[in-house]
């Protein structure tokens, strides 16, 4: 697989920008015609999440996730002037604070790899990403290497606790995406969709701990480049008890990713099995939401 990977970025490096996107959206196109599993969860992605068409909007999701594999392949030779066809708009009344340090989080929509990059240019400032480190350690490291750069710090899920805090105190913000499902032991049920399902506990507890707010950040594809929405930060709510505050700021985020999601539901990451663990009124939890 190592080989393969570095085969893979040598020949996108021969690609422009637009032609690695125009790749990436018909293999897409290929993969939604060849994979009927896949297929299959996309389309009752969509349904969950309310669209009126699920199977277009599912082949809209698979040209959009491989637009998106495709220019992560690019992230090495972003230069700062790209930024300058990003508009930005703020949800609500939301603003960036670059005088604080905070969690920063985005979802598997738009080009979600991209969107820290993005964020670290437009607002001159420095991000820590939380990552999964991959099995082959090759192939972990190279890909960590194309990643990271001056603004940029890759975070491996194992070292959290340990690099998490110092950045903090550092005054650097911490990105992460918490909109997959996850195993049941790191998570807490929240509803999503109106399907109550897992959700990584791990930043909320963090949040709560420090009282550190929480900055929903999206990079949303367009035609020609991006857009980066942002939300309004998220608090934790020092009148509730300790537990209550990890599932209020869980549900506010979850609130946050509703919307986005149903504004571009098609740059969604569909082909995931995001509710594969669900939790009934009596508190029941079944895997077979996807059989």
């Amino acid at each position: 697989m190592y080989p393969l990977a570095r085969l893979l970025f040598a020949l996108s490096s021969l690609l422009s920008f637009k032609a690695l996107r125009r790749t990436g959206m018909a293999l897409g196109t290929f993969y939604y015609h060849v994979s009927p599993s896949r297929r299959k969860v996309a389309e009752k992605n969509a349904e969950i999440i309310g669209v009126k068409d699920p199977k277009t909007v599912a082949k809209s999701s698979f040209r959009h996730s491989f637009a998106t594999f495709a220019e992560s392949m690019y992230n090495h030779r972003i230069k700062p002037d790209m930024a300058d066809e990003i508009d930005v708009e703020y949800v609500g009344g939301a603003s960036i604070n670059t005088t604080k340090s905070y969690f920063l989080i985005s979802a598997h929509i738009g080009c979600w790899e991209l969107s820290a990059i993005f964020f670290t240019i437009l607002f001159d400032t420095k991000c820590g990403v939380i990552g999964r480190k991959m099995k082959d350690s090759r192939i972990n490291d190279f890909l960590v290497r194309q990643r990271e750069n001056d603004r940029l710090i890759h975070i491996g899920h194992r070292y959290v606790a340990e690099m998490v805090p110092e950045l903090l105190e550092k005054g650097i913000n911490v990105g992460s995406l918490l909109d997959h499902s996850a195993v049941q032991k790191d998570s807490i049920f929240v509803p999503f969709f109106g399907l109550n399902t897992t959700f990584i506990k791990g930043i909320p507890m963090l949040s709560v701990r420090r009282n550190t707010d929480i900055q929903p950040v999206f990079l949303i594809r367009t035609k020609k480049s991006y857009k980066m929405v942002i939300y309004p930060r998220i608090s934790p709510d020092m009148s509730l008890k300790p537990k209550e505050r990890i599932y209020d700021v869980a549900r506010r985020v979850n609130g946050v990713y509703e919307d986005i999601i149903r504004k571009y539901p098609d740059q969604w990451y569909l082909l995931h099995k995001r509710f594969k663990k669900i939790m009934d009124e009596n508190g029941n939890v079944t895997d077979t939401f996807y059989k």
